[in-house]
């Protein structure tokens, strides 16, 4: 079936951005806060300065890196219904976030966000039809910050049944993920087959790397866990004023990380991934919903696409602070122009104010914008059967086709009919209580958070669990 698709770059420009990279890892170098990476990186033949902290990686170290990342990396999930391969066949989507702030279902306030609240969030995201990886989009801020990502993580695989996607800001964090994930999974050889967890880590814009961050990256490499290396410059502020030099300082980040990922394991996978954003020069904060944004992360799938490796692409962000006209069109924009780019990984559902907040009915608004965006990418089949030329001729002219077997073999698959927005006549929908789309919504998370109810771990495994986060406590807590 003929498709929808979009390119940006010219095969000439992937290759001048991809040699810019190169030029930038071998002269200029990026800066690894880590003695252990360090140490990786020149065993493997960098040029490494250890009082500067700055490593040069050769081009060849580059290209060995490429080769060894998978090409296509199969996600899995508790449910083994929701495992998927990013393969580049189809889109997938994630929820999105790492926010400390949720807009309360009741009282429509922001509010700090708690472990509840990002169960609730799992809960609903596990119910919707789009999401295929779940971020612990919540911060559970009653729990000490030590401790957060390792809890968010054990709720990530407790309160859904999809693929878990979560970060660590250390070696020792990674390490008590890892084990959390290997007990739900039946163990660390189980987990590395059947990876139902993937980590999304960053390095810090220009061409930086944090100790514990980075370190993190070399524990989920060396135990088989999906690697997301997603970078996050700002145009004018950590990156050049101009798309085309953001695209060569993510490029170049994502290539770094990637080669860490390498040297820590030959063969780990890795996933290529951007976050990259607009900036707001009035007020020096991050422009999600820009159409510049748009722009740097169609690139950036086309240069995942140049390396054969599996991309990672934000696709449906907004500055809007609550669910309005605002958020739909920057995030129906902003999903529309990525998915036809064609990523794996699409970030997508549930984020407000450049993803500062998250909204649970943003969540299931934005599922309902993805379900239209799919009828959009998904194009149409022409044949003798669609050009339905038999029943045009049957029809003829001044007739109606409702009737037809055709019409009705075929509108469903052909026409997109939406849950949540309204259709029709305005009287029936003034009669039905004039509701707006974000009335609908909140209603509609209401009804999935009373009836659907994901299969948690079981008892013997979440035990182990509580021994694993006990342990954890005594450690990071003392």
């Amino acid at each position: 079936m003929p498709k929808p698709s979009m390119s940006f770059l010219s095969q000439n420009e992937i290759k001048t951005i991809h040699d810019a990279s190169l030029k930038i890892l071998e002269e200029t170098g990026v800066k690894v806060q880590s003695k252990r990476v360090l140490d990786i990186l020149k065993q493997a033949g960098a040029d490494t300065d250890y009082d500067t902290q700055v490593t040069r990686i050769p081009s060849e170290l580059v290209h060995k890196a490429l080769e060894l990342a998978p090409k296509t990396i199969k996600l899995c999930a508790r449910n083994p219904k929701y495992d998927f391969t990013l393969d580049k066949r189809q889109p997938h989507y994630t929820t999105t976030g790492y926010a400390a702030l949720v807009m309360d279902i009741d009282t429509g306030e922001r509010r700090s966000s708690t472990n509840k609240d990002l169960a609730d969030w799992l809960r609903v995201a596990d119910y919707l039809n789009n999401v295929g990886v779940n971020w612990a989009s919540l911060t559970p801020t009653e729990v000490a910050a030590p401790m957060q990502t390792i809890v968010e993580t054990v709720t990530l695989l407790n309160s859904s049944e999809k693929h878990a996607q979560t970060e660590a800001l250390s070696a020792t964090e990674a390490r008590y993920e890892i084990e959390i994930a290997a007990a739900v999974a039946g163990g660390r050889e189980e987990l590395k087959k059947k990876p139902i967890m993937s980590a999304l880590q960053s390095p810090i814009s220009p061409l930086a790397f944090e100790q514990g961050s980075i370190e993190a990256v070399v524990e989920f490499a060396k135990a088989g866990i999906p690697v997301v290396h997603m970078t996050m410059p700002l145009i004018g502020e950590t990156a050049p004023a101009t798309i085309a030099g953001v695209l060569v300082v993510s490029n170049t980040e994502t290539l770094a990380s990637i080669v860490i990922a390498e040297c820590a394991n030959a063969g780990a996978p890795a996933i290529y991934s951007s976050a990259a954003a607009s900036t707001d020069f009035k007020t020096g904060c991050t422009n999600s919903g820009a159409p510049e944004r748009f722009l740097i992360h169609m690139g950036l799938t086309q240069l995942a696409r140049y390396y054969g490796i599996p991309a990672e692409l934000v696709g449906a962000a907004t500055d809007s602070k609550i669910p309005d006209v605002q958020s739909g069109y920057e995030k129906g924009m902003d999903l529309a122009a990525v998915l036809l780019m064609g990523p794996e990984l699409i970030v997508a559902l549930g984020g407000l104010d450049a993803s500062n907040a998250m909204g649970l009915e943003m969540l299931v608004i934005d599922n309902e914008i993805i379900n239209a965006a799919r009828r959009l990418a998904r194009g149409c089949e022409i044949n003798d059967d669609t050009m339905a030329l038999d029943i045009i001729r049957k029809v003829g002219p001044g007739g109606q086709f409702l009737g037809q077997k055709h019409t009705l073999s075929h509108y469903k698959t052909e026409v997109w009919l939406p849950e949540l927005s309204a259709k029709g006549p305005f009287v029936p929908w003034e009669k039905a209580g004039s509701k707006s789309l974000r009335q609908v919504a909140n209603e509609k998370v209401k009804q999935i958070l009373a009836t659907h109810k994901p299969e948690a771990i079981s008892g013997d495994v979440y035990e182990e669990i509580s021994r694993i986060l006990s342990r954890a406590e005594v450690e990071l807590l003392k």
